[in-house]
């Protein structure tokens, strides 16, 4: 079977440009950045202030901080923001310390060939 190189490379083109315009990886309001830069305080707010993460919300929000779709931040948005920076600042320790991540593929050095 042979195939039409030129053909491939159109419709690669084309995925490439719609994958462009896709908002996957683009920084849609700023908040992950805004809660990044903040975190530990946000979480001394909540631990030692006992604000709750919606009060916490509802004053980012006050402060022009939104959801992707330009909508106030919510709690429920924020504890996930959280985690995932959480997570994300974890891989980072690890990987910087040399140690596997949950869902890493198991290195296969030294493996077993059995």
């Amino acid at each position: 079977m042979s195939i039409d190189l030129e053909r491939l490379r159109d419709y690669v083109k084309s995925l490439k440009a719609e994958r462009q315009d896709s908002p996957i990886g683009k920084v849609k309001s700023g908040a992950t950045e805004i809660i990044r830069r903040n975190r530990q305080e946000l979480e001394r707010m909540h631990r030692e202030d006992g604000a709750t993460w919606t009060e916490i919300a509802a004053g980012l929000a006050v402060q022009g901080v939104t959801q992707g779709d330009g909508q106030p931040i919510t709690g429920r948005r924020l504890t996930a923001l959280m985690h995932n920076i959480r997570v994300q600042e974890e891989r980072r320790r690890n990987k910087k310390n040399g140690e596997r991540n949950a869902g890493d593929p198991p290195d296969e050095r030294g493996a077993d060939p059995t």
